[in-house]
């Protein structure tokens, strides 16, 4: 079924500081013609946001955040220029990460009920945002009654079988990444750990029950698509299994619906094994070659770089031959960007070159206010604790109960609250919120065919053409802490002059452009786009 989706709605008033020094009263750039109104392409390239739903917003005073807090908050993801959201596992799970699934067809109480999933679901529609959840088939829940079930009738009978012997990969061998099944000779596969017994994926009544949980979600609550964990866990060590399963998986969920947006954790370590898995048919799969502190997009900006990050574009839309790209910065596995880069005009920076990039770019919460993981640790608890929305520590909607005991204080959160960055136009929220415009200001940025013309004589300096649809943007980008002047060429085909910038250091300053030489002013750290 083909959804047709509210266009966000926004006026230059309220980005007038940044967008090349638009005027509030009549939308006219002061350096070039008026910003162009917000055109938000109805397929899958979008800018999404990754919401742990445990640390993000709480509603009835548990400390603990739930469905109904992502709904109360789905005025400021819209305004923050998301428009897609990526649910980590909501479903019931004896552990707070929920990535250990006992019941795929119900959601956790921790976090509400139904009812409230498809409340979410319903407002998120009405804004234009769709909403995917995380699908967990490669392993369920030692807690899981399927699990249960079938060990115990191994103790009754002395081997597998019943109704889901053949769920899960049992052996009486003790092999690596293998668990023993209490009281028998018998051992089942884990790669994870004993709580995540690897599901059997070759059983047909196991693939059976993923179709009947990917309709029910779809059919039956409105969800948009799938994030699917551990793609590469499912047949371990076999790209070819996990590519034809996946395969069989895609094909079955565009079977409900044509329009379900699938996106796979494939944490390989080039961008060309990365790029093995779109044989699947799947629409995308995470870029973590572009991810942490040692990824292509943080060593470009602690580099000041330009040029490499022009050479990193053209280079990706060679080896990516089919699908939608997905870069990120960083998710709940990984330090956050406000951990790994060097000062706010670095977190910006890079927040600025991951927008600027091809496909649908991926953002964690509190990426856009620069939360830390807590004390630079790198555990998983750390890297998901509470959204900081106000400078209070405890404050209604705070969810002030910490996974796994990790208790939050004022230390804990290096850059201010959501509260205080709103009301500063030269915040972190305010670059992410920009940039995110104007991703959806020019859908070129995202889909558009990617030429480099970054300069030989300066590094500091990326100058791309993005050509989609017949009309090209050009996208200057200074990575240098220092003003830069650059000539462009003419073949570049300017006719407008600027018609965006973002400006890391401080709002006020502005590109200039000098149509009678071609030459471009560029402030610090900054980000312009021409037409």
């Amino acid at each position: 079924m083909k959804r047709r989706w509210i266009l966000l709605l926004a006026c230059c008033l309220a980005l007038s500081v940044s967008l090349s020094g638009c005027d509030p009263d009549t939308g006219q750039g002061t350096t070039g013609p008026k910003l162009p109104e917000l055109h938000i392409v109805d397929d899958d390239y979008r800018n999404w946001y990754e919401i742990f739903v445990y640390s993000f917003y709480d509603t009835n005073n548990d400390g603990i955040g739930d469905l109904n807090g992502v709904t109360e908050k789905l005025d400021y993801v819209q305004e923050m220029g998301f428009n897609g959201i990526w649910l980590m596992p909501i479903h019931p799970s004896p552990t707070y990460h929920k990535y250990d699934v006992n019941d795929y067809y119900a959601i956790d109480p921790v976090y509400g009920t139904l009812e409230d999933l498809d409340r979410l679901v319903d407002e998120a529609h009405k804004r234009g945002i769709r909403v995917i959840l995380d699908l967990v088939v490669n392993h369920s829940s030692s807690d899981h009654p399927w699990f249960k079930e079938a060990c115990q009738y191994i103790r009754e009978n002395g081997q597998p079988g019943g109704k889901y012997g053949e769920y899960y990969n049992f052996t009486t061998e003790n092999l690596a990444g293998y668990s023993p099944v209490s009281g028998t000779p018998y051992y089942y596969e884990s790669r994870f750990w004993s709580g995540m017994p690897d599901l059997n994926l070759n059983s047909q009544a196991v693939r059976d029950e993923i179709v009947a949980i990917m309709d029910y979600w779809i059919t039956e609550h409105g969800v948009d698509g799938f994030r699917l964990d551990a793609v590469t866990s499912y047949y371990t060590g076999d790209l070819q299994k996990n590519v034809n399963f996946l395969n069989w998986l895609n094909t079955e969920a565009k079977q409900i619906d044509p329009d379900c947006y699938l996106v796979g954790e494939a944490w390989v370590g080039t961008d060309a094994f990365i790029n093995d898995y779109y044989q699947s048919g799947v629409d995308s799969f995470f870029m973590f070659t572009a991810s942490q502190g040692t990824g292509t997009l943080a060593t470009i900006v602690k580099q000041q770089n330009g040029k490499a990050y022009g050479k990193l574009q053209t280079e990706l839309q060679r080896i990516y031959t089919a699908g939608v790209m997905a870069p990120f910065l960083g998710n709940h596995d990984t330090m956050r960007p406000g951990s790994f880069m060097p000062g706010e005009e670095n977190v910006k920076m890079a927040g600025g070159a991951l927008a600027m990039m091809n496909g649908s770019t991926f953002v964690y919460y509190g990426e856009e206010i620069g939360m830390i993981s807590k004390g630079g640790n790198n555990s998983d608890p750390a890297k998901r604790i509470a959204m900081k929305w106000q400078a209070k520590n405890i404050y209604p909607g705070c969810c002030y109960l910490p996974p796994e005991n990790t208790p939050v204080d004022e230390t804990s959160y290096y850059y201010p609250s959501v509260e205080e960055q709103l009301a500063d136009p030269n915040s972190i929220l305010n670059y992410y919120k920009q940039a995110m415009y104007l991703r959806n200001c020019f859908p070129a940025i995202a889909r558009g065919t990617v030429e480099n013309f970054s300069p030989d004589n300066n590094t500091y300096i990326s100058v791309l053409r993005k050509t989609w649809q017949g009309e090209s943007i050009i996208i200057v980008m200074n990575f240098d802490s220092f003003e830069q002047t650059v000539t462009l060429d003419a073949l570049l085909g300017i006719q407008n002059g600027i018609q965006a910038g973002l400006y890391g250091q401080d709002v006020s300053q502005t590109a200039s452009y000098d149509a009678a030489t071609g030459s471009i002013k560029l402030p610090p750290y900054s980000i312009v786009i021409l037409q």
